[in-house]
């Protein structure tokens, strides 16, 4: 890699950060890979000497190109020519190449044979450097087209991408190739198509481009790659050849994130003191609301302390004038003041050394325009405060506060008539974590899904120390069984560690439900060549998160439909064979048109013999027959739907069930008690049903196609365990998507 060095040092010592096609060529040559032949003049050079060179290319063909770190697209300006292997012909086209502006030179390269419009024989792999990933390789189609070509492919079957750092062995990237589609067609994987070239040529080529970005990244002491793209890489008589070749490099940002420690975020989720700062004894104001709301949650009051001057007590919590007068450490500061004293506030806070973890409730820090001073200012208290205790994080600001039902604290400032709050337990609920960088996310989700009440409830706001992804890696290593996260943006390296967190989580059995916010391509920034544009960062992470194991949902609904599944099926046996039953045909006709995966097999004959009967016993015989999927139809009362579905699920064939039923019935009870009607949703099937789902540890989906008047039915059936939809195809896309996902635990 010293030669490679040199090459980078070259071009910086010139301040170039982009280099030639010939030093890129220089670089790969290097590394052991194929290249063309080729030859090269300076702009100013001998053109005869040129001439004679290329002679010895004896190629039919010879392609000229013109040489320069600014112009990369050179077949967009002209810059290329396929020339017939001619003295003529060359001199002439050459002599017209090099009348460009902004060139080094031309190369006069051997025409690699091959068929550019054949799936697989033109391929793009790149690389480029990212703040939250690291390296990342990008492989995918290639040639002139590749940006309108991936744009109309369907996202599963475009680029594939693997981050370099994760990579340990051969293995990884053994199974990075057999994940990408386009290498289908390379290997002859596609039907009439033979293979065209082994599988360890590919993995020379993708190793070693590995290899350049793990030496040369922002860990480096010297350079770093921006972004190296061979586009195309050619396929001919069974090997890879670069036919182009940019790269752009700048001096590494050597960079560390200092992470704070588990001790840290344990004193915040769970704390055993607490300390609020910015409480007024006059009026309710925020942190007022704070103090009240963690009282109400059952923490006890002997262990936590208003900071405030002039006073004994607020609201029947003792009182200290400051955080110096404290005759103790506190694990938890909450610190809700405004933004003209907060940094005032957190240096008395990091001169005591009293306190290991701040929950900074405080906005306008860094995220609006004219506060990036304070930004600056609390991130070298942090620091401080760290060297003084390294037990000491903060989390915020800007966040909407934390929610611990184990520790019984609320530090939510909404107020109680405004929302429930999450706190509480749902026997029906696996462990559950929900790490949210918004607040207003974590709310809105919450007040959607009410019946989700996680054990930990936390709001990170901006991130200035502790993040999402720290929060995670915390969360990953105890009980908690599913973690719930909304995350914006990531600090530096935190996607690569994120990676990791999913995989330590999948192979332990726990599931992880992620909405990635900002889907701004980076790629529209400083574009040098493809890699960049098909690279965006809401696609990065979209595949890299998915296929490490996470759940990446792709908006709000789905969020919510995949928390509900994960939090409630999280404990259950599941399999792709599903029975699905309604009460009317629309519903049955809707599900069946949305199955992709599961498997909706017949009954068995013996299955059908009993569910006859039963059919029989309730006058139901002459109006249905048993299928699957199978319209019941609306004359089906409570108890000849349960009797059904007791069969199915005592059954050996259907793991999972899809129940769709619209209530507006009179043969069944979904309603409320009243005088004025006989419904009583004691009586309803979901009784009986919630009782076998325990026994049978097996999946019941529901779905009450209906409106508001049937709330309290929906309520009912959330109670009794069951995960509950209002749109029968709604609940097979999301159960179908769940199913996919468990199907890589």
């Amino acid at each position: 890699m010293e030669k490679i060095k040199e090459i980078f040092k070259k071009a910086y010592d010139e301040s170039r950060k982009n280099l030639t096609e010939i030093e890129v060529y220089e670089i790969f040559k290097i590394l052991g890979l194929d290249v063309p032949k080729y030859f090269c003049i300076k702009k100013d050079g001998n053109i005869e000497k040129f001439l004679n060179d290329i002679s010895y290319i004896k190629t039919p063909t010879i392609v000229l190109k013109i040489i320069s770190s600014i112009n990369f697209h050179k077949t967009d300006l002209g810059g290329v020519k396929v020339v017939e292997n001619s003295y003529n012909k060359l001199k002439e086209a050459s002599i017209e190449l090099l009348k460009f502006n902004d060139i080094d030179g031309i190369m006069g390269v051997e025409f690699i044979s091959h068929s550019p419009f054949s799936l697989g024989e033109e391929l793009l792999l790149g690389a480029r450097s990212d703040d939250a990933y690291g390296p990342i390789i990008a492989l995918g189609p290639g040639g002139t087209h590749t940006e309108s070509f991936v744009k109309t492919l369907n996202k599963e079957f475009g680029v594939s991408f693997m981050p370099v750092l994760s990579v340990k062995d051969d293995r990884d990237i053994s199974s990075f190739i057999d994940g990408c589609w386009i290498l289908n067609y390379c290997f002859g994987k596609v039907r009439g198509l033979k293979p065209l070239i082994d599988k360890s040529e590919v993995s020379k080529w993708i190793s070693r481009v590995s290899d350049l970005m793990k030496r040369f990244n922002d860990s480096s002491n010297d350079f770093a790659i921006e972004e190296v793209e061979i586009n195309p890489l050619a396929l001919s008589n069974r090997k890879l050849y670069s036919l182009d070749g940019v790269l752009r490099f700048r001096k590494s940002k050597k960079f560390k994130r200092n992470i704070p420690s588990r001790d840290s975020i344990r004193s915040i989720v769970d704390p055993a003191s607490i300390a609020v700062i910015g409480v007024s004894e006059k009026k309710i104001n925020m942190a007022r609301i704070i103090l009240n709301n963690t009282i109400k949650a059952g923490f006890s009051q002997d262990k936590i302390f208003v900071i405030k001057d002039g006073v004994k007590e607020i609201d029947g919590v003792k009182a200290y004038p400051n955080i110096n007068s404290l005759p103790f450490k506190i694990d938890m500061c909450v610190v809700a003041v405004s933004v003209d004293n907060v940094i005032d506030v957190l240096k008395e806070v990091r001169d005591s050394g009293k306190v290991n973890g701040v929950v900074l409730i405080t906005g306008g820090i860094g995220e609006k325009s004219g506060s990036e001073n304070i930004a600056t200012n609390l991130i070298s208290i942090i620091e401080e405060a760290r060297e003084k205790n390294q037990s000491f994080a903060l989390n915020g600001g800007n966040c909407m506060g934390i929610v611990l039902n184990r520790a019984k604290v609320n530090t939510f400032f909404i107020p109680e008539y405004k929302m429930k709050y999450p706190l509480g337990k749902n026997p029906n609920m696996a462990k559950t974590a929900f790490v949210s960088q918004s607040g207003a996310f974590v709310i809105s989700t919450l007040t959607r899904i009410p019946h989700i009440i996680p054990d930990y409830t936390i709001t990170v706001g901006n991130q200035q120390d502790i993040t999402v992804v720290d929060y995670l890696d915390y969360f990953v290593d105890s009980d908690i069984e599913v973690i719930l996260s909304y995350i914006e943006g990531f600090k530096y390296e935190d996607g690569i560690r994120l990676i990791d967190i999913i995989k330590r989580a999948k192979e332990k059995g726990k599931t992880v439900v992620l909405y990635k916010a900002g889907r701004t391509s980076l790629g529209q920034k400083a574009v040098m060549g493809h890699t960049a544009s098909i690279a965006g960062d809401y696609l990065v992470s979209e595949k890299l998160l998915s296929s490490a194991g996470a759940i990446v949902c792709d908006n709000f609904d789905e969020f919510c439909d995949m928390s509900f599944l994960s939090t409630y099926l999280a404990k259950k046996n599941l399999s792709r064979e599903t029975f699905m039953v309604s009460n009317a045909g629309f519903e049955t006709t809707g599900m069946a048109d949305n199955i992709k995966i599961l498997n909706a097999k017949a009954p068995s004959q013996s299955l059908k013999s009993k569910v006859d009967e039963i059919l029989k016993k309730h006058k139901l015989d002459s109006l249905v027959d048993f299928k699957n999927p199978m319209d019941i139809t609306p004359m089906a009362g409570d108890e000849a739907i349960s009797d059904i579905i007791e069969s199915i699920l005592k059954s050996c064939e259907y793991q999972n069930l899809l129940v769709s039923m619209v209530p507006l019935t009179p043969s069944m009870n979904t309603l409320p008690q009243s005088s004025n009607y006989p419904d009583k949703l004691e009586k309803s099937f979901l009784n009986k049903v919630s009782l076998m789902i325990k026994e049978t540890k097996k999946s019941v989906i529901f779905c009450v196609a209906s409106g508001s008047l049937y709330d309290p039915y929906v309520d009912y059936a959330i109670e009794k365990g069951f995960v509950v939809f209002r749109d029968a195809d709604r609940m097979v896309r999301s159960f179908e998507k769940y199913i996919s996902f468990r199907g890589k635990v």
